[in-house]
């Protein structure tokens, strides 16, 4: 499979290596939290990914929501939002990124009115999609576009 995918080979390389660390410190005896954490970090891993990935594909339904999140991957809400604070930024900031990118990248292009950017990248309020986008990118939406 990994031959067939060589885009996977970096990633499962450093899964695995994360694995056999964990099988190694199980191994030798690890206890209190770092057994707890080697037991759980394989399905931590996995479950992580699971998530990112259906943050990835569902971002810019208006109405997401950590809930929706957490039922999609068959998780509780507070499970979520643990694995991705563990894993860098809350539910809100990974949102509003993917989202602030996704409407950067169309307004460079130049396609379509700033409201109608704004709703197809999950803002339901343009006045709030402005102030956003003002505050990561240090510039209007109109400003930024075709640049």
């Amino acid at each position: 499979m990994l031959l067939r995918h060589p885009q996977a080979v970096e990633e499962a390389g450093l899964l695995i290596a994360n694995h056999l660390l964990d099988l190694a410190a199980l191994g030798l005896g690890a206890r209190g939290d770092l057994a707890l954490s080697a037991q759980r970090g394989g399905l931590r891993a996995v479950r992580l990914k699971a998530v990112l990935d259906i943050l990835q594909e569902r971002f810019a339904e208006p109405d997401f929501s950590a809930q929706k999140l957490a039922a999609a991957a068959g998780l509780s809400e507070r499970y979520v939002n643990e694995l991705l604070y563990d894993a860098g930024a809350s539910f809100t900031t990974r949102l509003n990124e993917l989202r602030m990118r996704k409407a950067a990248d169309l307004l460079t292009r130049g396609e379509g009115r700033i409201s109608d950017i704004a709703f197809e990248c999950g803002f339901n309020d343009l006045s709030y999609f402005n102030r956003c986008f003002r505050r990561r990118f240090g510039l209007t939406p109109t400003a930024a576009r075709g640049k």
